[in-house]
C-alpha cells in the first residue's frame, strides 16, 4: 500500500522555511510521503537540501521590477508546478506563504488538489490572504490573522520541530559560560541584524557592572562576529559571539532574556521556550506584520516589549535591558508566558494534517 503523499509549497526567508521543515520532518515520522516544491529552493540558505526532495519553480512577485517579466516566470513555474502535481500525485498541498508558493498553489487549485494554508504571522501574506477561500482550511499562529483570512481557521502551534527545552546549565556549557550569571540571547532572525548588533553591543557596554551578565550574541555575518567579539573582549564582557547557530534549542535553553527580531519563528520560539525579551520588528517586513507580531507578545501574552527601529537609540535600550535583569520583572514576564501556554493550548499542525488527508483518502 503506498504510502499517503504531500506536496508543500513554501519558499523565501526563514520564517516560512523553518516551519516548513519542521512539518516535513513530523509528517516523514507519519509515514507520509513528502515532496517540497517552489522559487528559489536550490539557492535557499535555510532549506535543506540535502535531507527533503525538492523540484525548482520558477516565480516572481508582480509588485517587483518589470511586470511583464514577472508574469512570465508566474507562469512558467505554474507550467512547471502542474508537471509536478501530475508527476508525484498528492493527496494534499500545503502552501507557507510567499510567493515563492504561488505558482504551485494556483496549480493545485486547477487540479483541484485540497489545499491547507499555515500562517505564521498576525498579519495575512498577500498569497495566503488570496487562496484562503479555497482551501480546506487556513491554520494560523496568531487568533488575529484569522479575522484576514477567509473560510475554515483553525489556530494551531508554529511547527518548531526537533527543538525542546533543555538543562540551562548544559546548554550554558555548550557556549562555555558560567552557570549563575543572568544570559542575554541576541540575534536577527534571517533578516536585518546589523542594526541589532550594533545597537545591542553599544548599549550593553553602558551598563555597569559587566561582571553580572553574559551574552549569546549570533551576528548573522562572520565580520559582525569578529568585531563584536573584540568589543566585548575589551569591555570585559564575557560573550560567546558566532556569525551562525545551528543548536538555536541550545541558545534559548541558556538564555534568560532575548533580544531580536519579531518574525514568526523568532515569536514561537520564545514563547515555546518561555524566554522573555525585548523585541525590535524588522521595519521593511511586508504589511509591517513584525510590529503585530510583537504587540501580540507584549500585549495579550505579556513577554515582551516592544521596540520600534526608528525611536530605539541607547538611551532608551539601556533602562529595558537594566529592567530585565531585575528578578522580580523577568519573573513577571515568565510566569505570563506559561499562563499563556497553559491558557492557550492549540493542536499540533501535523495532527491537523493528518486528519485531512485520512478524510479525503477515505
Amino acid at each position: 500500500m503506498s504510502l499517503p503523499k504531500i506536496l508543500i509549497a513554501t519558499g523565501g526567508t526563514g520564517g516560512h522555511i523553518f516551519p516548513a521543515q519542521a512539518l516535513a520532518i513530523e509528517l516523514i515520522e507519519k509515514n507520509y510521503e513528502l515532496l517540497f516544491a517552489g522559487g528559489g529552493l536550490e539557492t535557499n540558505r535555510y532549506f535543506n537540501r540535502a535531507r527533503f526532495p525538492y523540484k525548482q519553480v520558477a516565480s516572481a512577485s508582480p509588485l517587483k521590477g518589470n511586470p511583464f517579466t514577472s508574469f512570465y516566470r508566474i507562469g512558467k513555474g505554474v507550467r512547471q508546478s502542474l508537471k509536478i502535481i501530475d508527476e508525484f500525485k498528492p493527496d494534499i498541498v500545503i502552501g507557507f506563504g510567499s510567493f515563492y508558493s504561488f505558482p504551485v498553489l494556483a496549480a493545485a487549485r486547477w487540479r483541484k488538489i485540497p489545499i491547507v494554508l499555515f500562517e505564521p504571522n498576525a498579519i495575512p501574506g498577500k498569497v495566503n490572504r488570496l487562496f484562503s477561500k479555497w482551501a480546506v482550511l487556513s491554520a494560523v499562529q496568531f487568533s488575529e490573522a484569522g479575522n484576514q483570512l477567509s473560510g475554515t481557521i483553525i489556530e494551531v502551534k508554529m511547527p518548531t520541530g526537533e527543538k525542546k527545552q533543555l538543562d540551562p546549565m548544559e546548554a550554558r556549557d555548550y557556549f562555555y559560560l558560567d552557570h549563575q550569571r543572568f544570559t542575554f540571547l541576541v540575534f536577527g532572525g534571517s533578516q536585518g541584524s546589523e542594526s541589532i548588533n550594533r545597537l545591542f553591543s553599544d548599549t550593553i557596554l553602558k551598563i555597569m557592572a559587566p561582571a553580572s551578565f553574559q551574552v549569546i550574541h549570533i551576528t548573522g555575518k562572520t565580520q559582525s562576529a569578529e568585531a563584536i567579539r573584540r568589543k566585548y573582549e575589551a569591555a570585559g564582557i564575557r560573550a560567546c559571539v558566532k556569525a551562525f547557530e545551528e543548536r538555536m534549542d541550545l541558545a534559548w535553553s541558556a538564555a534568560d532574556a532575548v533580544v531580536g527580531r519579531s518574525g514568526a519563528a523568532s515569536v514561537a520560539e520564545l514563547i515555546k521556550f518561555g524566554v522573555p525579551g525585548i523585541l525590535v520588528p524588522f521595519p521593511q517586513a511586508t504589511d509591517d506584520h513584525q510590529t503585530r507580531n510583537a504587540l501580540y507578545i507584549e500585549e495579550e501574552v505579556g513577554g515582551a516589549i516592544t521596540c520600534p527601529e526608528s525611536s530605539l537609540t541607547i538611551e532608551r535600550l539601556k533602562p529595558l535591558l537594566e529592567k530585565l535583569m531585575l528578578p522580580s520583572e523577568l519573573q513577571k514576564m515568565k510566569k505570563a508566558i506559561s499562563s499563556f501556554k497553559q491558557d492557550h493550548r492549540k493542536k499540533e499542525l501535523s495532527h491537523v494534517i493528518c486528519e485531512i488527508v485520512k478524510e479525503k483518502t477515505a
